[in-house]
Formats: C-alpha cells, sequence, structure tokens
C-alpha cells in the first residue's frame, strides 16, 4: 500500500505539472515564484503555528477529559514530532499513531491516549464540516457542487453520531450484541473500550471552537499564498479553495497529500480563471509554508528530546487498560 500511495502521488503530481508545461509553461515558475508578497507570506508562515496551537490545546483537553493530565509543552513536543512522522505517511495517520504511542509510553494509558485521539478525530469532522457551510455564502456551492456539500455533511453527521455513540456505552454495547456470533466478544471488548463519560456542555463548547480554528486556519494557509503570488481572485475564493484542499487531503490516497493538494487546486481555481501555473503554486507553497512545525519536530526527534514521565504528566482516575 506504501508503494500505491507513493505512486499515485507521483502520478497526481505528473499530471499537474503536465498541465502547467502545457498551459501557462513551466518556465513561468520561477518568475512568479520571484513575485511573492511579503506580508501575505508572512500571513501563511504564521497560520501552521495557529492552527498546531490550537490543535495542542484541543488534545490537551481531551485527555483531560480521560483523566490523563499533561503539559501542554509536554504534548506540544509530541505533537511537533508527530507532524514530521506524517510528513512521510497518508492524510494524518503518522500523526495520530505516534501520539496515540507516545502518551500511552509516558502514562501507561493506553485506551485513554487512543480514546481522545479518536474524539479528536470526530471533532475535527465535525469542526470542518461546519467551516464549510460557513463558507456558503462566499460561493462554496459552485466550487463543491451538491455532491460535495452530501459529502461534507455526511462527515459532519456521521462524526457528531459517533460522538454521541462513544458518550453513551449503554448504546454501543447494544450495538456490538448485533455482530455475528463468531465476532460477537472481540467487537464488545473494543466497544467496552472506547466507550467514554460524556463531555459537560462547556467542554463540548471549548473543543469545537478549537476546531474550528485549527480547520480555518489551515485552510487560510492557502489564502496566504494565494495572496502572496498575485493570484487573480479574492480571498474568499482562495479560503474556500483551501478547505476544499484540506478535505481532500484527508483521503488517505497520497503520502502527504502530495499531488491531491495540487491537483485540487488546479481544479477548483480554473473554475474562476485561474492558470494551472498560479494554481499549482498556491497548493504547493501552501504545502511548504505548513511544514515549519514538522521541521520543528525532527530536529526534537534528531535531539532525542523524548519525553518520559518526569516531564510532570500524570494519570488521574483513569482505568487499568
Amino acid at each position: 500500500m506504501r508503494v500505491l500511495r507513493r505512486l499515485i502521488s507521483a502520478a497526481l503530481l505528473g499530471v499537474v505539472l503536465w498541465l502547467v508545461a502545457t498551459t501557462d509553461g513551466i518556465a513561468e515558475l520561477p518568475t512568479r515564484l520571484g513575485q511573492l508578497g511579503g506580508p501575505a507570506m508572512a500571513l501563511a508562515f504564521a497560520l501552521p503555528f495557529v492552527a498546531v496551537a490550537a490543535g495542542v490545546r484541543r488534545w490537551q483537553l481531551l485527555l483531560a477529559h480521560e483523566g490523563v493530565v499533561l503539559p501542554f509543552g509536554v504534548l506540544l513536543a509530541s505533537f511537533l514530532r508527530g507532524r514530521f512522522v506524517g510528513a512521510f505517511t497518508p492524510s494524518t495517520a503518522g500523526l495520530d499513531l505516534y501520539r496515540l504511542v507516545d502518551i500511552a509510553k509516558r502514562t501507561g494509558a493506553k485506551a485513554q491516549s487512543g480514546r481522545a485521539i479518536l474524539v479528536e478525530k470526530l471533532h475535527g469532522l465535525v469542526a470542518l464540516s461546519l467551516v464549510t457551510f460557513a463558507l456558503l455564502p462566499f460561493g462554496l456551492a459552485h466550487f463543491f457542487g451538491a455532491f460535495g456539500l452530501l459529502l461534507a455533511a455526511a462527515l459532519g453527521l456521521g462524526a457528531a453520531l459517533g460522538l454521541v455513540l462513544l458518550a453513551r456505552p449503554a448504546w454501543l454495547a447494544a450495538i456490538a450484541r448485533c455482530a455475528p456470533a463468531r465476532i460477537r466478544g472481540r467487537v464488545l471488548s473494543v466497544a467496552e473500550a472506547l466507550a467514554s463519560r460524556p463531555a459537560s456542555a462547556g467542554e463540548l463548547v471549548r473543543v469545537v471552537v478549537l476546531g474550528v480554528i485549527s480547520h480555518a486556519a489551515t485552510a487560510g494557509i492557502f489564502v496566504g499564498t494565494g495572496l502572496a503570488l498575485g493570484v487573480a481572485t479574492d480571498a474568499f475564493t482562495l479560503l474556500v479553495v483551501g478547505n476544499a484542499i484540506v478535505l481532500a487531503t484527508l483521503l488517505p490516497i497520497s503520502v502527504g497529500g502530495v499531488g491531491v493538494r495540487e491537483g485540487t487546486a488546479v481544479a477548483l481555481l480554473a473554475c474562476v480563471g485561474v492558470g494551472a501555473t498560479d494554481a499549482t503554486l498556491v497548493g504547493l507553497l501552501g504545502y511548504v509554508v505548513a511544514q515549519p512545525p514538522a521541521l520543528a519536530g525532527g530536529v526534537l526527534a534528531l535531539l532525542g528530546r523524548s519525553a518520559t514521565a518526569a516531564d510532570g504528566g500524570s494519570l488521574v482516575g483513569a482505568d487499568p487498560a
């Protein structure tokens, strides 16, 4: 599967470069890069750190809900190292797996760490759906179409239903008991491990708001790169396209979203008359400016700054699992 994803990434990127070469021309790329606007690029470089800060704080709240209390700095270092690993894996798989294992090693709370990551992913999909529909007044339907809107709605509603089930152990167990007899015991064990206590209204609001900030900041990176390049469209259109790119790169069909990101930018920006060269650079630069957190994580990993229980973490009222 890793080889297949690399081949898909290479093929998609090859198609994008072919489009550039046969429309505006490869020769324009250095010229366009030389015309980057400073303030907009500064914004683009700052937004990944906003997304990371919001994401780490959300993770910290969800771990605390599971009884695992860790300082923000410890979780930030773990998140950054996970971002470095995730740069070489499909979607967010590397980031999520690294964090799950890292926190489980620190605290021994494997089940709690796994539940926090799962709940975080579901909340993330809800937040992404909210950001998507908040962009409807700015022409999102023109780019997404009926199918895209239905997909965004299905992701959000499905994730919300998953959160409800995780907070209702009896419902989750009832569904698990409907599994075929030969796997029912295993399914019930998984359902029991995934079940969590309901969050308070205040916790839910904080987690959702942080998720919206994280996703909006990630989509906003492409606004910064588009404005820096002087692309012939407005900031709201770039934000819609950036949101679509975030959605597209959730699909685990390429390594680090390579090819998918650029292809989505080319396809959608063509709807407003933006050429393939500029559209490719919007996606490509968006990827580049989002990498400093991953590079920082690589430095931490290289220096061997792996945290231990002495970092100040504790496990409060957690079950032995």
